[in-house]
């Protein structure tokens, strides 16, 4: 039986992963500058003042504050995050689905909207072929990072 190592591991995870999720190792949504930006100007100048800051900041704890009484309770916060992630894994989500119609439009090699084991072999085998960098019939240690 092949010995599967740490590092074949994380090869493996990494060439299964989407481009959406590789896409992850970004700044957390809202937290980079660019989101920042597109948050908070108000006017769109491409500058945020502390004035626009404190606008938004002001509006989102007023939409936050269920009830409507200048404090936020630990629920109303969790819940209010709760929401803005259920958000952003719904668009996660449809990202990714989009992604798998694009991959069958690519593995549906004679595109007749129907996907033969032939086919889909086909893809596994330019996958494992691509991994196998020192073309020995098998992915190890011995491969080089290049393949992913």
């Amino acid at each position: 039986m092949p010995r599967i190592t740490p590092p074949l591991l994380a090869l493996a995870a990494l060439c299964l992963a989407s481009p959406a999720a590789l896409a992850q190792e970004a700044p957390a949504p809202g937290h980079s500058k660019l989101e920042f930006l597109q948050t908070y100007d108000i006017d769109l100048d491409g500058i945020v003042t502390q004035a626009e800051y404190m606008a938004r900041r002001g509006e989102a704890f007023a939409r936050t504050d269920q009830g409507g009484d200048g404090v936020l309770s630990e629920a109303e916060y969790v819940a209010e995050y709760a929401e803005r992630l259920d958000a952003q894994l719904a668009a996660q989500r449809e990202r990714q689905i989009r992604q798998a119609h694009v991959r069958f439009g690519v593995m549906d090699t004679d595109r007749d909207r129907a996907m033969t084991r032939a086919e889909y072999d086909a893809t596994a085998g330019r996958t494992f072929q691509r991994l196998d960098t020192n073309g020995d019939g098998q992915v190890d240690d011995r491969d080089t990072a290049q393949g992913h």
